[in-house]
């Protein structure tokens, strides 16, 4: 445990070096994550690897096209690159995929962009809503370590990529975001850790 502690200190200076172009509060919840990263059932090592990907990903989207950076939401657990949200083609689906692959150190790209050419506040309002009640019932359930998921809704359809302790708690985690009012289906991405 004191290990994580000393650990913790340098890897965070490595990050608001990295995020010198980013935000504070961007800063922010990245240093409160990594302090909370030792209980989860990832390295702090993996942490930082999945925290890295996300960012030169989101860059490269940044860089490359304004459609997927606005459009597509990244979720890295374990290497494996979880691409929700919507576009209005195909190309720009494939392209997201692309260059998704083309970031050092993915192992897998799950790519669940839908198309759609009627996006609407309300929709989006509306998944945001769910994906908040999904991650507070995961939250306050005690056999369920939270830190280890990540949630995002498309359309009323919850993505949930993460790594749990046992079988049990990734039927846990599915039954309880069923649960949530409005939830038309779950579509998991959970690895159980074998450890």
């Amino acid at each position: 445990m004191i290990l994580n502690k000393i650990l913790i200190f340098p890897i965070l200076s490595v990050f608001i070096i990295l995020l010198t172009n980013c935000s504070i509060p961007v800063a922010t919840g990245v240093a409160t994550k990594a302090v909370t990263v030792s209980n989860s059932d990832r390295s702090i090592g993996e942490f930082v690897d999945d925290v890295l990907i996300k960012a030169v990903l989101k860059n490269s989207y940044f860089d490359q096209s304004e459609k997927i950076f606005f459009n597509v939401d990244v979720e890295v657990s374990q290497g494996r690159v979880l691409l929700t949200g919507t576009v209005d083609n195909i190309d720009l689906r494939i392209e997201a995929t692309r260059i998704a692959w083309g970031v050092k150190g993915v192992q897998t790209v799950i790519n669940e962009i839908q198309i759609s050419e009627s996006d609407s506040i309300l929709n989006f309002a509306d998944d945001l809503v769910i994906s908040t009640k999904v991650m507070a019932k995961i939250m306050l359930d005690e056999d369920v370590n939270s830190l280890n998921y990540n949630i995002e809704t498309v359309n009323k359809i919850v993505y949930i990529i993460g790594i749990s302790g046992s079988s049990d708690e990734k039927q846990k985690v599915i039954d309880l975001s069923k649960e949530v009012f409005g939830v038309e289906e779950v579509v998991d991405y959970i690895t159980i850790n074998s450890e």
